[in-house]
C-alpha cells in the first residue's frame, strides 16, 4: 500500500516540474532551453511520467482495496 501512496506522489511532483517548465516556456517568448525541439520534449515528458505513474498507482491501490 506503501508503493502505491509513494508512486502517486511521485507522480504529483513530476506533473509539478512539467508545469513550472510550462509556465516558463510560456512567459519566455524565445526558447529558455536548446531549441524550441528539445524544449517540447522536455516539457512533454514530465506530463507522460506523471500519467504512467499515476496510472500504476491507481492500480497497486485499487488492487488492496
Amino acid at each position: 500500500m506503501k508503493q502505491g501512496y509513494f508512486l502517486l506522489i511521485l507522480a504529483f511532483i513530476m506533473y509539478l516540474i512539467g508545469h513550472i517548465l510550462w509556465s516558463v516556456s510560456l512567459l519566455n517568448n524565445n526558447s529558455f532551453l536548446f531549441n524550441e525541439s528539445t524544449e517540447i520534449w522536455l516539457i512533454n515528458i514530465p506530463f507522460g511520467l506523471f500519467s504512467i505513474l499515476g496510472l500504476i498507482g491507481f492500480l497497486k491501490l485499487y488492487r488492496k482495496s
